[in-house]
């Protein structure tokens, strides 16, 4: 189940997750927002390397079962579904939480094309031409990757 791996993790998340997914992208992480059968995650999951985030036991337990990765998630709170995962990734890839915690401006939110920088801390998705900007709502995100931080920190030591 691990063939296209590469180094750089690249995520698919499921039915429960699309809050995560605009998360996971803002930090910059190839991640596809898949509501499918199963059946078809784990085979798109398979075909492009990628890690499958839920909160299903069954289909966490099945992709481990065939020798693919995936990250079994709680159900709820985005901040300790990326607390999870950040500790994840520090264990298999060797990315700190520093790292994976910061935002990028690679990845567009809503459809995953790639940013381009249009003008002075602004970006456009070169896919939708969604523009991105450093604004009022910049201190809210700041405040949740701090939090989730802290969290990592907190399930590190115990």
């Amino acid at each position: 189940m691990r063939r296209g791996a590469s180094r750089e993790p690249k995520f698919l998340t499921d039915s429960m997750h699309g809050k995560l997914t605009r998360w996971l992208r803002m930090l910059g992480y190839d991640t596809i927002y898949y509501p499918r059968e199963d059946d078809e995650i784990v085979q798109k999951a398979y075909e492009e390397g990628r890690i499958v985030l839920t909160s299903d036991t069954e289909l966490y337990k099945r992709i481990l079962s065939m020798g693919g990765q995936s990250i079994l998630l709680p159900l709820s709170g985005t901040e300790n579904q990326l607390s999870h995962i950040a500790i994840h990734l520090m264990g298999e890839y060797g990315i700190s939480y520093d790292d994976f915690l910061a935002v990028k401006f690679r990845l567009c939110s809503l459809c995953n094309g790639q940013l381009q920088p249009s003008s002075n801390k602004r970006w456009k998705c070169g896919s939708c031409g969604q523009e991105y900007w450093v604004g009022g709502h910049w201190k809210n995100i700041t405040r949740t990757l701090e939090r989730v931080r802290k969290l990592v920190e907190d399930l590190s030591k115990g």
